[in-house]
């Protein structure tokens, strides 16, 4: 995971301001030792965050080569992402001082339906901290890539998400189950096999497939690309709610 640190504003700091220049430093040197992750700093500390407009943050990362779009989430102590919210477009995590939050407490109201999540780094280990941002970026996801081919989420709702998933050609996905959902997959496009429990029934368009919670299952391809229109039901739908029994492209953790 990629991460890109801001750091506060000139005019964001005071004299009670936890998140210095070199409390980030040193933040993104620790992050930078976990396996998996790899952290960049964009330093805005000579800047009054007033005066930034997108031509200023777009010269800015040309000048420190900073390629916004190539990270994953950013973990801001600026209000910058929110003030800049069209330039910004991955998840954000944020950490405000106590007095910032005071300054700024009229856009503090609109800042958590913005695909972002307030981090109060006081509270986890450096572990912990990874899980966390592993665990909210993953879950906020709303296309992804895959070694088999692709999904994107059409709905997401509190209780049932429809996906849009691309299986390629001599493709499979991962022998799997899930703890906290059932799902409904509806072969839409092309044709396969889908696998639930100890049977593999032949996919085509048209055909409905029903997966209860915990049962085993996976779609695979042979000539053609299938395109399965997939309904999840459940009191919890995120990303990380799989567990790979079998995998041909070696994610099984260990």
């Amino acid at each position: 995971m990629k991460i890109l640190f801001i750091t506060q504003a000139a005019n964001e700091l005071t004299e009670n301001s936890q998140f210095t220049l070199d409390f980030t430093r040193k933040f993104v040197s620790e992050i930078n030792s976990r396996e998996g992750f790899y952290a960049e700093m964009l330093d805005i500390s000579a800047l009054d965050i007033k005066d930034l407009s997108i031509r200023d943050i777009e010269k800015l990362c040309s000048e420190t080569k900073t390629d916004i779009n190539s990270f994953d989430a950013l973990h801001s102590f600026s209000f910058l992402p929110f003030v800049n919210r069209a330039f910004f477009r991955q998840f954000v995590f944020y950490s405000f001082d106590f007095d910032l939050k005071e300054k700024y407490a009229g856009l503090i109201e609109n800042i958590n339906g913005l695909n972002c999540s307030e981090c109060n780094i006081a509270k986890f280990s450096l572990d912990e901290l990874c899980d966390f941002y592993t665990h909210r970026v993953v879950n906020t996801k709303s296309f992804d890539t895959r070694p088999w081919g692709w999904w994107k989420t059409l709905v997401n709702a509190e209780d049932y998400k429809i996906k849009h998933i691309f299986v390629a050609p001599h493709q499979k996905l991962s022998l799997q189950t899930h703890k906290f959902r059932s799902e409904t997959w509806m072969i839409a496009e092309g044709s396969g096999f889908v696998v639930i429990g100890d049977r593999r029934f032949k996919a085509e368009k048209g055909l409905v497939f029903t997966i209860p919670k915990h049962e085993k299952h996976r779609a695979e391809t042979e000539d053609s690309s299938m395109v399965i229109v997939e309904l999840q039901l459940g009191s919890y739908l995120g990303e990380d709610d799989i567990e790979r029994i079998e995998d041909i492209y070696g994610r099984i953790k260990q």
